[in-house]
């Protein structure tokens, strides 16, 4: 159920918010939790009732691990059997659904083995919802969490905005929200709630429909181009990589504003994902903007495990290249996700050489440029089908097989390609122009100069404003695609 797609937008959500509304009306908001995980099931079970059960399996081993766990003190025999137990279920789980076919597909031709395929589905965002029960798991081996009931832990899990593609939220920042709720505690007043999230997932949808889904086709049929073998020029090279640039940032940052404005709709503020990324002077600033959560979650339970930078420089690198790696097939299960994940652990190894040994600092400028050069050619093997692909968009946009001259209408779609990007970067993102609200967790950076005076009000201009950016949407909404990040 996407939530650019009639159902949703017509029939789902305002049920889900009728029931959480009159539930408030009546002065019983115990019945919020329940109400919200029913919803958030059938959410799920939309797409697929089998891959339901399969969650709800999930969710309770997790939880049923989690007070195994809580019933052993620090040290205790079987406390940690019990933690690691919890980490093969869910691994185990993301490795065959997954992961099953790559390990297959790669023995065979490092082999020459003819293993069949086993074509299994992919349960949507199995990734997301694994790395939220690792990280919950991880807080109550350490004893920094308890588990709590399993009907908090499981709407913690199944809450239908962030369930598909994130934020990857942590448990500590929405269960203790859940539970105010449910005691009648709800923080700040419910009209403003709904004015926020409407207006934060308006702006989301906007970007999905007309940006990102918009500038798809432009990098769509190079990139369909590449895999057919076709030799890419210079210009289309360098058109399928920008509009790529521009598709994928539009199309995630719109999911990610969508879910933290649904969220806040039931009084429940999620952490932000994006920060400006292509705002970055530098490819570690890169990494502290974008997917937030994700880098987050990368560093807190896995390269500060792995030692961090606490064992010198070469363990630092070697440290943010795995990390980086493993990241890189995280987001899929293929070689150009692989290449992806090293290309960005060797841009972050240089970056921190070169902080450590020369200390320089670039022009800001400067900075920009070749953090979004190295940003840009990254993203040529994130989105190519395979790496035959990869290098002919990439030797095209080197312009070595010609092409130099555009087509009619190419130079005007570059033109707005290039505007649309440069508008990312400049800017102010959602949060600043909703900062007065505390539309997310965290803090929010306020914009510099004359862009700050954009501020968002609870105003009749403001509400035209987002009905008419919801009727654009509208418009365009019976070509919309699928969340680029669903595929995860």
């Amino acid at each position: 159920m996407l939530f650019t797609s009639p159902v949703f937008l017509f029939a789902f959500l305002p049920l889900t918010l009728a029931g959480y509304l009159i539930a408030l009306r009546l002065g019983r908001p115990r019945l919020v939790t329940p109400w919200l995980l029913a919803a958030s099931m059938i959410f799920y079970a939309w797409w697929s009732p089998i891959f339901l059960a399969l969650l709800v399996a999930s969710t309770l081993v997790n939880w049923l691990c989690a007070r195994a766990i809580e019933t052993r003190g620090k040290g205790e025999p079987g406390r940690k059997a019990i933690f690691i137990a919890g980490l093969v279920w869910n691994l185990g789980l993301l490795a065959v659904f997954k992961y099953a076919d790559f390990f297959i597909d790669t023995i065979d031709r490092l082999s020459g083995a003819d293993w069949p395929l086993l074509h299994i589905i992919l349960p949507l965002g199995i990734s997301f919802f694994t790395f939220q029960k690792i990280a919950y798991l991880a807080d109550i081996h350490a004893g920094h969490a308890t588990s709590g009931r399993l009907m908090d832990f499981a709407l913690f899990v199944f809450f239908f905005p962030q369930l598909i593609a994130g934020p990857i939220v942590h448990h500590a920042e929405v269960m203790p929200q859940f539970r105010k709720i449910a005691a009648g505690h709800r923080e700040g007043a419910l009209a403003e709630h709904l004015a926020v999230g409407l207006t934060l997932f308006v702006i989301g949808l906007f970007k999905k429909i007309v940006i990102a889904d918009q500038v798809a086709p432009f990098s769509t049929s190079v990139f369909e181009m590449a895999a057919a073998g076709k030799p890419i020029g210079l210009a289309l090279g360098w058109q399928a990589a920008l509009a790529y640039t521009v598709q994928l940032y539009f199309d995630f940052s719109g999911y990610s504003d969508m879910a933290i404005g649904l969220a806040r709709m039931f009084g429940v503020r999620m952490p932000a994902n994006f920060d400006s990324p292509y705002r970055a002077a530098s490819i570690i600033d890169f990494w502290r903007r974008w997917h937030m959560t994700l880098s987050r979650f990368l560093r807190d339970y896995l390269y500060v495990p792995l030692g961090g930078n606490r064992d010198g420089r070469l363990a630092r690198y070697r440290n943010l290249m795995i990390v980086m790696l493993l990241g890189g097939l995280w987001h899929g299960a293929g070689w150009t996700y692989v290449v992806w994940g090293g290309l960005h652990g060797l841009y972050l190894m240089i970056a921190h050489l070169w902080r450590d040994r020369i200390g320089f600092r670039l022009p800001a400028v400067l900075g920009w440029a070749l953090t979004m050069l190295a940003v840009i050619l990254a993203w040529v093997f994130f989105r190519a089908p395979d790496m035959a692909s990869a290098l002919n968009v990439l030797t095209g946009m080197t312009g070595r097989q010609g092409g130099a001259s555009l087509a009619e209408g190419q130079g005007q779609a570059l033109v707005a390609i290039g505007a649309l990007l440069v508008a990312a970067a400049a800017l102010p993102n959602s949060q600043q122009i909703l900062r007065a609200f505390r539309p997310v967790l965290d803090g929010v950076a306020d914009p510099a100069g004359v862009l700050a005076r954009i501020r968002w009000r609870p105003t009749a201009a403001f509400g035209a404003l987002a009905a008419v950016l919801f009727l654009t949407a509208l418009m365009y909404s019976w070509k919309s695609s699928e969340f680029l990040y669903f595929q995860f």
